[in-house]
């Protein structure tokens, strides 16, 4: 039995008893003694949830890094509503993605989160492929990464993960491209130096590419700004104007692909087909409308919260846990 299980026979949110375990003043005496009736009958003992005092506040860590990506915007909020309901206090930071050693980046981070005596951290994007996994037994609190590029756990893991499957994604994203019958392709991407997940995706446009025994232009580097894609997309269409579809490698240039191409005079969906990565929410309401392999937000928020809540309580040990992106085939491919 759990906190959810107790909300459920009391009528009342995970928040709620939550709170009433933590003993929070805004919570009303009625309220709190029918929780607590519940909580007596049913003998449910709150394993690893902390009694709230003034010095003990029940706190999760966030940090998130490629702050320009607004599916790690839209990540970040959902949590963020989740943690609050929930009854935790929420410390957000936004992290630089600037070039770092990122073992020296590991040892900042529980450097500086170990004093808050945290009772779970969840780290959004970045890249600690190249840092040693015994480091990782030093994390201060129960951690979970979202999307972020991870060594190979060596033994029993010591953190979990919850991921999307960039690299099978984006290959498959490539492949049906290339089933279509298109030779002509311009693949857009965020950058040949990227060393976010992202950089999965390149990879696998390359592999996808060469196994058809195709011709690679230069790839379009974008660094996620949409007003430099703009640019280069028209200036790739001159210089290439028998291209025949779009691999583009994340939705937050798509936009800005689509309307370089029209104003190329090309007509993106019809002679032109651009299939884009993601799933963010705006692109249904491009003209036209962008076929995407979507990231299901609310799967990876609904998975990351419940693995929290088992590791925290002990009732769950550290899991790895990988989805694949569905596409969402609409009028541009």
């Amino acid at each position: 039995m759990n906190i959810r299980d107790i909300a459920r026979l009391a009528e009342v949110t995970p928040g709620t008893v939550s709170k009433v375990l933590n003993h929070y003043p805004d919570i009303g005496e009625a309220t709190r003694q029918h929780v607590l009736k519940i909580i007596e009958e049913n003998h449910f003992e709150p394993r690893g949830w902390q009694k709230k005092t003034e010095t003990s506040p029940m706190r999760v860590g966030m940090v998130v890094e490629s702050v320009y990506n607004p599916f790690y915007a839209e990540l970040e909020e959902s949590l963020a509503v989740h943690l609050h309901n929930a009854g935790y206090i929420h410390l957000l930071f936004h992290d630089n993605y600037f070039i770092q050693d990122k073992q020296e980046k590991l040892a900042e981070m529980i450097s500086f989160f170990q004093p808050e005596k945290l009772m779970a951290l969840i780290y959004i994007g970045g890249n600690f492929e190249q840092v040693p996994p015994e480091s990782f037994s030093r994390l201060p609190c129960p951690t979970i990464f979202i999307n972020t590029v991870l060594p190979y756990p060596a033994g029993k893991p010591v953190y979990s993960s919850v991921e999307i499957s960039h690299y099978e994604t984006a290959l498959a994203q490539m492949n049906l491209i290339i089933r279509e019958k298109h030779r002509n392709i311009c693949t857009v991407i965020s950058s040949t130096q990227d060393n976010s997940a992202y950089s999965r995706r390149y990879s696998a446009y390359r592999k996808a590419l060469k196994e058809a025994g195709l011709a690679t232009p230069p790839f379009l580097e974008t660094d996620y700004q949409p007003d430099k894609a703009y640019r280069a997309m028209r200036e790739y269409m001159r210089a290439h104007p028998e291209t025949t579809a779009v691999c583009c490698g994340t939705d937050i240039v798509a936009p800005a692909i689509l309307r370089a191409l029209q104003d190329e005079g090309f007509h993106p969906g019809e002679d032109v087909r651009v299939l884009s990565f993601d799933g963010l929410k705006d692109m249904k309401y491009c003209i036209p409308s962008v076929s995407t392999y979507e990231q299901s937000a609310q799967d990876i928020v609904r998975y990351s919260i419940h693995l929290m809540d088992g590791l925290i309580s002990g009732r769950q040990q550290h899991q790895h846990i990988t989805f694949r992106p569905l596409l969402k085939r609409r009028e541009s491919f």
